[in-house]
């Protein structure tokens, strides 16, 4: 194995996982052969368990987030969607996604951390440690109560408990801290085999202290008291958090090679020759996303995030989008997706610009500032007001910079000083008339301004909304369900929940496999129940 290159050893017939259902087989089990060793190096399986959660998180979390959170919807002329803008999703809608996360990334993460521990390889051992809270904060997240302590065991344990959420999100604190503690800046590293940071201690520290703070500032409705005594304790300890030009992502080295580029570009981008995909046809500008930016006068990022429809030249014609769940395409004359606008160049870039090499964001810079001025504005972080405010415009001029806006500094100084734009609405021509009329598409824009009208917490939100779209779109959701911000989000057209209007989903249903096989596992679950300990919005 030691002539097996790394972007072989990551891309070689794993790659083809992230575009397909996933198996319980991982890495190890495709690599055996009795004329070679049959463990497989830590150093090869470590890039993969990164990959796997990457490309869950990137792929599949991410176009539904952005989904439910109204940044894309459905073409009206296609059926792609359907699951997903009914809020009608099955056990099985989302099984490969839990299954990859456990039988793969978090599987393959516990080969290195038990290789890595009979090394003494301390920076594998926290690198390890700091990925497995962050796979299990998107478990927590997406499901609520999972397995933790029984989790992993195999055949030993085909029953695992399932654990309550709030209990198992401490655990994650205590995964970080035993991540942070084990980083020594002086150590040998991963190297290039550590597809985030290359090895980078000091970055994997940053990146620690930005999970635990997102960690806590997500229980600050549910516990703010543990919320506060945490994020005052990292000050004190003097954490760290990503900053300018430090977002974490990851990237083995994808290649202009079917089943080797970007998953998310193979999916709703662009195939080896740079022709569209149907999932790109199919994926288009949701109303409220483009509303929201247009109300804003947010014209560089609305540029970059969504593509103009040709033939036409001023703004207010040239974005036009589609709500969700509207599907027209059962009725004469639906808009097709062509005279829609798709995903833009700074969320999936051009083909000419490589764009099938571009990196899977994990958690990005701008994240990381809106994080902090949440916690500044709180209180939980010093500084206060002031503090928040700074925090929140470095926030969205890193937006600026992540989406290639030129001169991002001055564009997005221009745009966070305006004041005015609070209630500005946009009059959408492709909506239903009633729908129009009575509001639905309201975008209910605040002012980008820190100190303009409007609450500071709605802001930082909205804001963090804008900067994850088609970036993060998880955690869009995820914020949502927090907070209830953006205030302008609005249900599906085509819910099938009349139980609960005015409602998006506040979970994923428990996959299949575990409903079927382990009879410790929760039963009844469904997109609107049971909510995940944090949503008490």
């Amino acid at each position: 194995m030691k002539n097996f290159s790394f972007n072989k050893a990551v891309l070689g017939g794993l790659l083809v996982s992230s575009v397909a259902l996933a198996s319980c087989e991982d890495f190890l089990d495709v690599n055996q052969n009795p004329n070679n060793p049959t463990e497989a190096s830590a150093t090869l399986v470590l890039p993969n368990a990164q990959f796997r959660t990457a490309t869950r998180l990137g792929n599949d979390l991410n176009i539904l987030g952005n989904l439910w959170t109204e940044n894309w919807a459905q073409a009206q002329d296609y059926i792609y969607y359907v699951p997903q803008q009914s809020y009608g999703l099955t056990p099985l809608s989302y099984e490969p996604t839990w299954t990859d996360l456990y039988a793969g990334s978090l599987r393959d993460l516990s080969y290195v951390l038990a290789e890595a521990q009979r090394s003494n390889a301390t920076n594998t051992i926290a690198i390890v440690k700091i990925m497995q809270a962050y796979n299990y904060q998107l478990l927590v997240d997406a499901w609520g109560d999972v397995p933790y302590g029984d989790a992993l065991q195999g055949t030993d344990n085909l029953a695992p408990r399932f654990e309550d959420d709030q209990v198992v999100y401490d655990n994650i604190i205590d995964l970080l801290n035993e991540g942070i503690a084990a980083i020594n800046t002086t150590a040998a590293t991963p190297g290039s085999a550590d597809i985030v940071f290359r090895g980078n201690m000091t970055q994997w520290r940053k990146f620690a202290n930005t999970i635990k703070l997102r960690v806590y500032v997500r229980q600050s409705g549910a516990r703010p008291d543990v919320a506060r005594a945490g994020i005052q304790a990292m000050q004190t300890a003097g954490a760290q958090f990503l900053g300018a030009d430090e977002s974490a992502t990851a990237n083995p080295g994808f290649l202009n090679t079917a089943g080797k580029t970007n998953p998310l570009v193979a999916n709703i981008g662009y195939n080896t020759t740079g022709g569209p995909t149907g999932g790109y046809q199919a994926t288009r500008a949701n109303t409220l996303g483009v509303n929201y930016l247009k109300a804003t006068n947010d014209t560089l990022r609305l540029k970059r995030i969504y593509t103009p429809v040709a033939g036409r030249t001023d703004i207010a014609r040239n974005y036009v989008a589609v709500a969700s769940g509207d599907i027209r395409a059962q009725v004469p004359s639906p808009i097709a997706s062509a005279r829609l606008s798709g995903i833009g160049p700074g969320v999936i870039r051009p083909f000419a610009q490589n764009g099938f090499a571009q990196p899977i964001y994990l958690l990005s810079s701008a994240e990381s500032f809106f994080l902090q001025a949440e916690a500044a504005e709180r209180g939980w972080l010093t500084g206060g007001t002031a503090a928040a405010k700074t925090a929140y415009e470095a926030g969205i001029t890193e937006s600026f910079k992540i989406l290639g806006v030129a001169s991002p500094q001055a564009a997005a100084t221009a745009y966070y000083s305006q004041t005015g734009v609070a209630g500005r609405k946009v009059t959408d021509t492709n909506a239903p008339t009633a729908l129009t009329s009575n509001g639905q598409f309201d975008p209910k824009a605040v002012d980008p301004s820190y100190n303009g009208t409007g609450d500071k917490i709605e802001k930082i939100i909205t804001q963090k909304w804008i900067a994850n779209n088609g970036i993060n779109g998880f955690e869009s959701w995820n914020e949502y369900r927090r907070t209830g911000f953006p205030s302008g989000i609005y249900t599906s057209l085509n819910s099938i929940e009349a139980s609960n209007p005015n409602k998006i989903p506040v979970r994923i249903p428990y996959p299949q496999t575990e409903i079927a096989n382990n009879p410790n596992s929760p039963k009844g679950s469904t997109t609107f129940t049971p909510k995940v300990f944090w949503d008490v919005n």
